[in-house]
């Protein structure tokens, strides 16, 4: 249902007619059920923390040092105060939102015909989840640059916050550069990093299996290790210095033509600790969904809209992003 109206013309009756006989007149009619198999969020959505934020630019504060300690003499001790510097970091808060209007007569004519409720119930929550998509897809692909500074109205994406990156080259191994990374940030002195899973593109997921397929090793590190990571959902998982990873395929991950192979494509991959990825919200971590008053145009109207920003915390530390370089499938438009 929607406010559109087409070119009105004539038809012959008897051309929808799809049988006529003795004591039947057979005409159109169309299944219920509306066939879609649309997405309509993210997996990361799923698993990372809501919470509230703490004004239009919501503030945390972020420690990166531990100051003193030293050895001494224990026949003539002595010991110098130091004290612990303390970042603040802010995010500025965006908005998404969606609307859906019906017309009136179409209101009265599917009343009439008894097919209203149910395509009213699946165009509101379409508008809903038309939310849900932008907000997932901006997860990892906002465009702004800046958190507390915005340049745009989208989020600052995920991968855009992370400044730890690295690079796997066309024939680069891709388990050995995940390994290696999660390896990095275990060995690191000054944090204490737990990661806890590989956001990666589909088709750089399957170059990952391929790769595992035909390693001599792949028992020990891929096939068979598996992990659920939401409720019905098992992924494949990797061996790493942080324990047992999983791989996680993540539609919205970004990709890019590679700058000198026209015919690669560079696919992005995430190692993230989810308990320091944050979604601050402002009212409820959901959708707001409002019906407006009905004014001269005879419409009813439905506006939905979300308020809230990502933060990747402790981006050049937490988290790692990637890219893999590898030939070019074209996803499924």
């Amino acid at each position: 249902m929607n406010s559109r109206v087409g070119q009105a013309h004539s038809i012959d009756v008897a051309a929808a007619t799809q049988f006529q006989g003795p004591g039947a007149i057979i005409v159109d009619d169309f299944q219920r059920e509306i066939t879609d198999a649309l997405r309509r969020t993210s997996v990361l959505d799923g698993r990372m923390q809501y919470v509230p934020a703490t004004g239009d630019i919501s503030t945390y504060y972020e420690q990166n040092t531990i100051n003193g300690g030293a050895s001494v003499d224990p026949r003539n001790p002595s010991a110098t105060a130091t004290s612990n510097p303390r970042t603040p970091h802010g995010l500025k808060i965006k908005a998404i939102t969606n609307q859906v209007n019906f017309g009136h007569y179409d209101v009265i004519l599917g009343q009439q015909q008894a097919n209203f409720p149910e395509l009213k119930a699946k165009d509101l929550n379409d508008m809903l989840n038309g939310v849900a998509l932008h907000h997932g897809r901006t997860l990892w692909r906002g465009t702004d640059t800046s958190l507390a500074v915005p340049t745009t109205l989208q989020y600052m994406g995920i991968p855009k916050q992370i400044t730890n990156t690295f690079t796997v080259g066309a024939a680069g191994s891709i388990v050995s550069a995940i390994r290696a990374k999660v390896a990095a940030m275990i060995a690191s002195e000054l944090y204490e990093l737990l990661p806890s899973a590989i956001y990666i593109h589909p088709i750089a997921h399957h170059y990952l299996e391929e790769e595992e397929r035909l390693a001599g090793n792949n028992n020990t590190q891929i096939s068979n290790l598996k992990k659920t990571t939401v409720a019905g959902l098992e992924v494949l998982a990797v061996m790493t210095a942080a324990g047992l990873l999983p791989i996680i395929p993540e539609p919205f991950m970004p990709s890019a033509v590679n700058a000198t192979t026209a015919a690669n494509t560079d696919y992005g991959v995430a190692i993230v600790t989810e308990s320091m990825i944050e979604y601050h919200y402002v009212g409820e971590k959901g959708i707001y969904l409002f019906q407006m008053g009905t004014v001269t145009d005879l419409q009813e109207k439905y506006v939905a809209i979300k308020y809230g920003a990502p933060v990747a915390k402790g981006p050049g530390y937490a988290h790692a992003y990637g890219t893999i370089e590898r030939p070019t499938i074209t996803a499924v438009a």
